[in-house]
């Protein structure tokens, strides 16, 4: 091996900025098998918190947008800091805030001409922001061997529309190009793709990746409505599913505290609450919160021993209130005794605070696969088709329910099942992770092969 390959730059581009553990995990994962290919390979991020991805994952980030959007904008900072420790912002391009110009500070005893001022200095200003973000952003890549797009649901809308994270795609994949850096897109999957001009957006995105795979057959069913030739591209599934053993083994002694009882683990979701989740549904939400207290109700009435956990720090947490505070009168007394929260900043500690327990009840998708990677039967409440094809993909589709018609009974009822079946579910779920790993092993090797056919910098 030469020095030149030695000393390899692959930066890993995620929407993420550290509150979502499965996000984290997928990127844990890729620098893992990465570094395992590549000695003295550097890992660097492109991502909505900077701090947060050099602090977990790498030695240095990038801001992935210039311009914020609702539901899509840098953050800073560690993601377990107090709300009010938190920065908003743009990351290393942050200038100086217009606050401290002595006009702007008497904006509230002007409130139409401050609505003006604000206005002109928006549409004077956000285009100076974004092409600074484009140049610096090219300068960064020219310091780099390879672009991943590192998996998670990046062919998607939702969060910030079609000026979010479509248009980031679609924009970093052209800064790749003018700095001849291979684009690659690795085990990413398709979720809402509704307007023309994210399709626009994406389809671009698409064309121009040196490599390209997709977490499940619908995903790039999705994909190939955009690019027909991404129909051949392969399957390769989640990139969670790649963390490495030693990694994932600190389990709680939960099965000492649960006192031989049975131990069933639910990991809630914000799912359309409002203020937490681009699309509101105050009704669904509240119906989703009783029936989950509800299980609860009924696990505690039985005996069981209940740990309660979360996948997405800040937004899946503030769930944790409500839920308590829907359970039976007569439950409220045995929570102390019968239900354990720990604490939960990393997807180490999900993984810790499962590993033991005989079941899971999961709404997110990578609180369903962080389930399966411990070996623990798992029950899904999907929210969306992403969950559904999860399950379809490990052979576990009579364990899942639809968030908006799904009752207590139903989740009991499925769990009185996987109780009888037990054993056979563990080793379908091993059987699983068996046939994938070469497949992963595959889709790592041609993106360490791409970075090292870059000629040395």
């Amino acid at each position: 091996m030469t020095g030149c390959e030695q000393g390899r730059r692959i930066a890993l581009l995620t929407p993420y900025s550290g509150g979502n553990l499965g996000d984290a995990a997928i990127q844990d994962a890729v620098v893992a098998n990465l570094r395992a290919r590549m000695r003295d390979v550097t890992i660097s991020g492109i991502s909505l918190n900077c701090d947060n991805f050099t602090e977990r994952h790498g030695t240095e980030a990038f801001p992935l947008c210039g311009l914020g959007r609702p539901f899509y904008r840098m953050s800073h900072g560690s993601v377990v800091d107090p709300p009010e420790q938190k920065r908003g912002g743009n990351g290393a391009l942050d200038q100086k805030g217009v606050g401290s110009v002595p006009i702007w500070k008497a904006r509230k005893q002007m409130p139409v001409p401050s609505l003006c001022l604000k206005t002109i200095h928006s549409v004077a200003v956000s285009p100076w922001r974004e092409f600074r973000h484009c140049f610096k952003g090219y300068q960064f890549l020219r310091t780099q061997d390879l672009l991943i797009v590192s998996g998670g649901g990046q062919l998607d809308e939702e969060w910030g529309g079609p000026w979010g994270h479509p248009y980031a795609l679609f924009k970093w994949a052209v800064l790749a190009k003018i700095a001849r850096v291979p684009y690659a897109i690795a085990s990413v999957g398709a979720c809402k793709l509704t307007s023309s001009l994210s399709r626009l957006f994406l389809s671009a995105a698409l064309r121009m990746a040196r490599y390209r795979s997709f977490r499940d057959k619908h995903s790039r069913e999705l994909a190939a409505a955009l690019l027909q030739r991404a129909a051949n591209d392969p399957v390769v599934p989640d990139l969670a599913f790649t963390l490495p053993p030693p990694t994932a083994a600190r389990p709680l002694s939960t099965q000492r505290i649960a006192d031989s009882r049975t131990v069933v683990a639910i990991s809630p979701i914000a799912y359309a609450k409002p203020r937490n989740w681009p699309h509101q549904n105050h009704e669904l939400h509240k119906r989703y919160i009783h029936q989950i207290a509800q299980v609860v109700t009924d696990l505690i009435r039985r005996g069981s021993f209940v740990v309660i956990v979360w996948s997405s720090l800040g937004d899946d947490q503030s769930v944790i209130a409500e839920l308590l505070d829907h359970l039976a009168d007569d439950c409220r007394m045995e929570v102390a005794r019968q239900v354990l929260i720990p604490t939960i900043t990393s997807w180490q500690d999900f993984v810790a605070a499962i590993g033991k327990v005989d079941f899971l009840i999961a709404s997110r998708l990578h609180s369903a696969i962080l389930g399966f990677i411990t070996q623990t039967p798992t029950v899904a409440i999907s929210f969306d088709p992403k969950v559904d094809w999860l399950m379809e993909d490990l052979g576990m589709t009579e364990c899942l329910l639809q968030i908006e018609d799904f009752s207590a009974d139903d989740v009991i009822q499925v769990l009185d099942r996987l109780m009888l079946c037990r054993d056979a579910v563990l080793e379908r779920i091993a059987s699983y992770r068996d046939a994938v790993l070469p497949i992963f092993a595959r889709q790592y090797d041609a993106l360490a092969g791409l970075a090292r056919q870059q000629p040395c910098r």
